[in-house]
């Protein structure tokens, strides 16, 4: 009758284990790919060059999941192969579990898990049952399939994780006469070396996860997975079937916490390079200083930064300031505007489809009536604020940066509404 279960798990254990070492060697490949294209791309725009880089920007961080389900066990004592009874002792059983997790790469992320449940099963022509009640604490690896596949994309939603990892259980098991309910044998009660005397046991553990993204720290999560123990004491029956199989699915909560660490450039940044401005035909090179702020935040470089000279375009524009009277004690102050620019912090960009306002406010929690919305080589971009100034811009950048999670907000600038290539 379990003959279909020995194979079935033998096959998903050998799987799990092939799939480890190739993993990591697939995801590298499947970066040093992404970053062949997005290095062709950044040769063509320097707008490209900021879009990619903010959404191949990935930032380690910690992770808590509560959630909750049903647990079925698979092995000698029950009724039915593929369907659990659920009159006359019924073989369903809930459990809670919790996870603390730590993703380090976008790919690959380590977790730990506690699961407390209770397991039962039914066999009416042995006229017995059993009910157990367990405590699991297993360590296991979350591997995202969309970003092994596919490639990380920071706005992404939707998640598909293969679950492997091994774990100890520990339980207490009563088996009951079926119809009088008289206690026929226990395992475990004092009489186990686990907690509390239960009875201890190794695990394997192999499943399946789906995650929906709510918000930057809200998430759902639903997963189900099968643990094979290393022996067939679960329902205190020898026999039949080597080893016992349980599984556990929950439906949960994700909650993300807010990092502090380093991120990950998915992408390599290319050199800094002399470019000369077509507008307005100065030579631009980026600034020592602000590489030093960037540094320090860790986070996405500006396109280039601010040439903190005047200046003045030959134009009828140009405000030619009145004649005055100059004294020994007064200087002229030094002219700071510059005539049709203004500087922005773009927290957003989609290729050919708009990002709703309203999302874009209730992510990051910033004002609607402060977003601004412009297009600009195919691309819907979106900024906040308006600045004389590139400092008073980069103050409000940094602002965004760790007030609201935005941590790959930059600096662009716009002359006469329209968005301009790179700084002046």
């Amino acid at each position: 009758m379990y003959k279909n279960y020995r194979s079935f798990y033998s096959i998903l254990l050998l799987v799990s284990c092939f799939l480890l070492a190739p993993a990591f060697l697939l995801s590298q490949t499947t970066y040093s790919k992404n970053t062949s294209k997005e290095q062709k791309t950044t040769s063509q725009s320097p707008v490209n060059q900021s879009v990619k880089f903010r959404s191949n920007s990935f930032k380690p961080a910690w992770h808590l999941t509560i959630g909750g389900g049903p647990s079925l066990f698979f092995g000698d004592t029950r009724q039915y192969r593929y369907y659990p009874v659920v009159n006359y002792e019924s073989e369903w059983k809930f459990g809670g579990s919790l996870i603390l997790a730590r993703s380090f790469t976008p790919v690959f992320q380590l977790r730990g898990q506690m699961l407390y449940t209770g397991l039962a099963g039914t066999r009416r022509p042995w006229k017995r049952y059993f009910n157990t009640e367990l405590l699991e604490f297993n360590m296991n690896l979350a591997i995202n399939l969309n970003n092994l596949i596919n490639g990380y994309r920071s706005d992404r939603a939707w998640g598909v994780d293969l679950l492997v990892g091994i774990g100890l259980t520990n339980f207490n098991t009563t088996v009951y006469e079926l119809g009088s309910d008289k206690i026929i044998s226990k395992q475990g009660f004092g009489n186990g070396s686990g907690i509390g005397g239960r009875t201890l046991e190794g695990l394997l553990m192999g499943g399946i996860g789906f995650s929906y993204q709510l918000n930057t720290n809200w998430g759902i999560r639903l997963e189900t997975a099968n643990r094979a123990l290393n022996s067939d004491k679960l329902d205190n029956h020898v026999g039949g079937f080597k080893y016992d199989i349980y599984n556990h699915s929950f439906l949960g909560l994700t909650y993300t916490f807010s990092s502090s660490g380093k991120n990950i450039i998915l992408a390599p940044e290319e050199p800094a390079l002399h470019i000369v401005d077509p507008d307005l035909m100065m030579p631009v090179q980026p600034d020592k200083q602000s590489d030093q702020e960037v540094t320090s935040f860790n986070r996405v470089i500006d396109v280039l930064e601010l040439n903190e000279q005047p200046i003045e375009e030959p134009s009828e524009k140009t405000v030619k300031p009145e004649p005055e009277v100059k004294t020994e004690t007064e200087k002229p102050a030094p002219v700071k505007t510059i005539y049709g620019i203004e500087y922005r912090v773009q927290i957003r960009a989609r290729y050919g489809t708009r990002i709703g306002i309203d999302y874009l406010a209730r992510t990051y929690n910033l004002p609607a009536s402060e977003i601004k919305e412009n297009t600009f080589n195919g691309y819907y971009i979106y900024t906040i604020g308006s600045f004389a100034t590139y400092d008073e811009a980069a103050s409000k950048r940094n602002s965004i940066r760790s007030q609201h999670g935005v941590y790959d907000a930059f600096v662009v600038a716009f002359k006469d509404g329209n968005r301009l290539q790179k700084l002046p």
